[in-house]
């Protein structure tokens, strides 16, 4: 039995309305060698029986009883996949026609890019155009391509840019970095995009290749007062592992003009860097980035290893750390180091490296 190039998911969830223009937009694509698995999440509101209206000897679908999860969905979704390149598509969303075909044919030709992405337009509930300049976020997607480091530097500095519903992925990708984890509710894409900067290239689209629907206070991106503090929360959680497996190398052409010591020089210097890139400002994540730093500084010098490199080339023990943690007021919002003449906390750290000062 021949095996289909694409499989394409949908996770389905209480969507209706939109669930069958979702199913036909992947169904009329012009690019036909493909499955679609659909997985309903305990839908209450006749999802799953709007899709068995359509009939497609591609598409199967798996209703689940009880509400999961939209990242346990996913991942059962992905294990069923046979496709040599796996898309995913929201069950509230459409894509474009020639989607696919475009995508397919990019990964065909370019083996190097672990994933394809593109932009969005953004529609409303009854599928009216939304202009991206009346939300705040409007132009998120609009993103220029950029190389491995360049990328994982703006993960760092900014977070999620990525449109998930535009992607199409290989499979191997998931073989190699590993699966979505279901205990990030608004950003386990994200936290996906920054295993797969470590090892894939990625390319973004100029097109719009999906509508991407806007339900307020619906969409698990909404901006919600519980939304709006679980992504802080998780952006501290992702920030924890954030350098994990990130070659010095990597880390060299990401952060070269923010780094102390060369990161190639031994294990215990990308150690280092990495941490000291935690004292850096950064005004929306800032706050939870000197609490990782301080945490991670505090590891390091237990280590004999690490504690020796920090002396000698950092000029940094126990007695500045002392004083690092009296500056760097990580429990306290808004305090004074967040705009100090508009330096920022690693520039402050490296002057009084270079000053020995201890």
């Amino acid at each position: 039995m021949k095996l289909p190039t694409v499989s394409v998911i949908m996770p389905a969830y209480n969507h209706a309305p939109f669930v069958v223009e979702s199913v036909q937009s992947v169904l009329s694509q012009d690019f036909e060698d493909f499955e679609l698995l659909i997985g309903d999440d305990g839908s209450s509101d006749g999802t799953a029986d709007a899709i068995r209206t359509i009939t497609d000897p591609r598409m199967q679908l798996f209703v689940h009883e009880v509400n999961r999860g939209a990242g346990v969905v996913t991942n059962d979704l992905i294990s069923r996949c046979r496709g040599k390149y796996i898309a995913l598509i929201n069950s509230d969303d459409a894509w474009v026609p020639a989607k696919l075909s475009y995508q397919v044919s990019m990964l065909d030709r370019q083996p190097e890019l672990g994933a394809v992405f593109g932009r969005a337009r953004y529609v409303d509930r009854d599928g009216s155009p939304i202009e991206k300049s009346t939300m705040q976020f409007g132009h998120i997607f609009d993103q220029e391509n950029r190389s491995r480091g360049e990328w994982l530097k703006r993960f760092f500095d900014h977070g999620n840019c990525l449109c998930h519903p535009s992607m199409l992925i290989r499979s191997e990708v998931y073989s190699q970095v590993g699966a979505y984890d279901n205990r990030y509710r608004q950003l386990p894409d994200f936290e996906m995009w920054v295993r797969f900067i470590r090892h894939w290239q990625l390319h973004i689209s100029n097109e719009d290749l999906v509508r991407f629907r806007i339900l307020p206070g619906e969409n698990a991106s909404s901006h919600t007062p519980a939304n709006s503090i679980r992504i802080m929360n998780e952006h501290y959680m992702i920030a924890r592992n954030f350098f994990d497996g990130v070659s010095a190398d990597l880390l060299k052409e990401a952060f070269g003009d923010r780094l102390v010591c060369d990161p190639t020089s031994s294990a215990e210097h990308a150690d280092i860097e990495k941490t000291l890139l935690f004292f850096g400002f950064n005004q929306w994540l800032g706050h939870m980035y000197r609490i990782v730093g301080i945490s991670k500084m505090f590891d390091l010098l237990a280590s004999p290893a690490h504690s020796a490199v920090l002396k000698r080339d950092y000029d940094i023990d126990d007695r500045t750390f002392h004083r690092m943690m009296g500056e760097a007021d990580a429990f306290r919002p808004g305090n004074p180091l967040q705009s100090i003449s508009g330096k920022d906390l690693l520039r402050e750290l490296k002057q009084r490296i270079r000053k020995r000062f201890v």
